[in-house]
């Protein structure tokens, strides 16, 4: 699987402006800032992307399109698997993320639609429970829906 993730530059502090408003964002930013994606995907681990999820969803939007992408990379590591929260915190961070701020996913929805496709479709490989996290494949819908 060929993924299209361009090059991006780690966000500087105009693109953080505004994180002190919030005072899980103001952690993420003593975690994330001045870091690569593969320097923070480690924070994504052992069930902390539900903290990380939530910080990301009130970063300032372009540190938010930057660090979605450590969420991408720990979605795919092998990692990830049976991670039962990973697969819908992140298919629910984009809906909500779009839904919260217009736009903010739809633009960088190109470089997610494979991860967002694989989680949609794998809810086993993440051994989580339609039960109790409901169907990935609707949440995926959803997202697709709000970035299409």
């Amino acid at each position: 699987m060929k993924r299209r993730i361009k090059k991006r530059k780690v966000p500087d502090a105009k693109a953080w402006e505004g994180y002190e408003a919030d005072l899980d964002v103001r952690y993420a930013y003593k975690l994330l800032f001045g870091k690569t994606t593969s320097e923070v995907v480690r924070h994504f681990a052992d069930a902390r992307c539900i903290e990380r999820a939530d910080e990301l969803l009130f970063m300032p939007r372009a540190a938010f399109q930057y660090y979605v992408f450590a969420f991408v990379e720990y979605i795919r590591s092998a990692q990830a698997k049976e991670d039962s929260d990973a697969g819908s915190v992140f298919l629910r961070l984009l809906a909500n993320r779009e839904q919260k701020d217009p736009g903010s996913v739809k633009v960088i929805y190109p470089e997610l639609r494979e991860t967002v496709d694989f989680v949609s479709s794998n809810q086993e490989y993440f051994d989580a429970s339609p039960d109790i996290y409901g169907s990935f494949e609707e949440l995926g819908a959803e997202v697709h829906r709000l970035c299409a």
